[in-house]
């Protein structure tokens, strides 16, 4: 199995034309031996040339309520108490 090192920030689409050529000749370089993700909002704003060797992903929002659903879970296996924490005002209202 190929490692996966995601190279980018979140915020790839705001990496200057320079440092996506970058990212592309590093792409180019690694592709045999690595696979690479990155993650953006507007795909639009990532150059043709990483664009064209990415496979794109499209998903949607996921709910707040399964986000806490999950987030229960894990603070449930990590023994975390209930009232250790408030979960409700920290989430952001969903738009609607």
């Amino acid at each position: 199995m190929l490692p996966l090192r995601p190279p980018a920030p979140p915020g790839a689409p705001s990496m200057t034309s320079g440092a996506q050529q970058a990212l592309r000749r590093t792409m180019e370089i690694y592709s045999g031996t690595t696979r690479f993700a990155l993650a953006c909002n507007t795909s639009s704003k990532i150059i043709e040339p990483i664009q064209s060797r990415c496979a794109i992903v499209r998903y949607g929002r996921i709910p707040d309520a399964d986000i806490l659903a999950r987030l229960l879970v894990v603070a449930n296996k990590e023994g975390v108490r209930a009232g250790a924490w408030d979960a409700g005002p920290t989430l952001p209202p969903s738009p609607t």
